[in-house]
């Protein structure tokens, strides 16, 4: 029952995790400076909590690879940022791209516990 309580509790920081870093990026999109500095504590905070070798090759794949594809799709005109700072895209967005493939990690894990508990 421990067991159980506790994955319930990690499932759910990890939504509000994600909760948060999408609120910032909704309500501070506008301001790319603002935005970096709430990403980069919302990162640090992140990693600080889950920092084992997949959380942190999760963040890193994720936010490299993500960040790559999302130069090109804006290069070949697929969509574009209102306010790029570089390459096309905000300065912001590597960050938050790395931060949600951590908590998408973790969440992932956390939810694979759950269905083995079962």
């Amino acid at each position: 029952m421990k067991h159980s309580k506790q994955l319930w509790i990690e499932l759910i920081m990890e939504l509000a995790a994600f909760s948060v870093l999408v609120a910032s990026v909704s309500l501070l999109w506008r301001n790319n400076l603002l935005l970096f500095a709430v990403a980069l504590v919302e990162c640090l905070a992140g990693l600080a909590l889950w920092h084992d070798r997949l959380d942190l090759s999760f963040f890193l794949v994720i936010g490299i690879l993500g960040s790559l594809a999302e130069v090109v799709f804006v290069h070949f005109g697929v969509w574009y940022y209102v306010n790029p700072t570089f390459l096309g895209i905000p300065l912001w967005f590597p960050l938050a791209f790395g931060t949600t493939g951590l908590i998408g990690g973790r969440l992932a894990r956390t939810i694979t516990k759950m269905w083995e508990a079962l």
